[in-house]
C-alpha cells in the first residue's frame, strides 16, 4: 500500500494493481464511445451513409435493411482507429457533432490513453513518445508512476466526460434510455 493517496506505491504488487485498474478505466473509456457509435448507428441509419463501396453479396446476404444496418454497423466498428480520442473523432463525426469533447478535452483524453499505452506496453518505462505528451515531466527509461489521488482524478475526468456525451447523445439521436 502506498504511504498516503498522494504517494505512489513502491511495492511492486501496488505498482501492478495501479497498472491494471488505471488501464482497465482507459479501455473502458474507449469501449464506451464504440458502444455509442453503435447505439447511434442502430438508432439513426442514416448516419452510416457514406461515399464507402459495399458488394452485392454483403447486401444480399442480409435478410432485410435492419440486418444490414447491423451488419455494416458492426464492420465499421471493427476498423475504428484505437488508442486515440482525436483520430477516433476525427474518423467519426457522429461522436465529434456532438461537442462534448473539445480539443482542451482530447488532449487530456489522449495523455490518459498515452499513460495507458506506458504501462500496457512498455511496463510503465517513458520513452521518446509519451514525452511529446508530457513534455519536461520525465525521461528517457524512467519509471511513470502514479498515485491513487492522481488516478482517481483521471478516472473522475473519464466518468464526467460519460455523462455529459451520454446526455447529449441520448437527446441529439434520441437513443434509448434503461431506467
Amino acid at each position: 500500500y502506498p504511504i498516503a493517496g498522494s504517494e505512489p506505491t513502491g511495492q511492486k504488487e501496488g505498482k501492478v494493481l495501479m497498472r491494471v485498474l488505471f488501464s482497465s478505466c482507459a479501455d473502458n473509456f474507449e469501449t464506451y464511445l464504440s458502444e455509442l457509435l453503435y447505439e447511434i448507428y442502430l438508432a439513426k441509419p442514416e448516419t452510416l451513409k457514406s461515399k464507402q463501396t459495399v458488394t452485392v453479396k454483403e447486401v444480399l446476404d442480409c435478410s432485410d435493411i435492419q440486418e444490414f444496418v447491423v451488419y455494416w454497423s458492426k464492420k465499421k466498428l471493427g476498423k475504428l482507429q484505437r488508442g486515440s480520442v482525436k483520430g477516433f473523432m476525427a474518423e467519426n463525426q457522429q461522436i465529434a457533432d456532438l461537442g462534448v469533447l473539445d480539443e482542451s478535452q482530447q488532449d487530456e483524453v489522449e495523455k490518459i490513453f498515452q499513460i495507458r499505452h506506458l504501462y500496457a506496453h512498455r511496463n510503465g518505462i517513458v520513452d521518446e513518445k509519451f514525452l511529446q505528451y508530457f513534455p519536461n515531466q520525465y525521461s528517457v527509461n524512467e519509471e511513470h508512476r502514479l498515485s491513487m489521488d492522481e488516478m482517481i482524478g483521471y478516472i473522475s475526468q473519464l466518468a464526467a466526460l460519460v455523462d455529459r456525451i451520454d446526455t447529449v447523445a441520448i437527446e441529439k439521436y434520441l437513443l434509448a434510455t434503461i431506467d
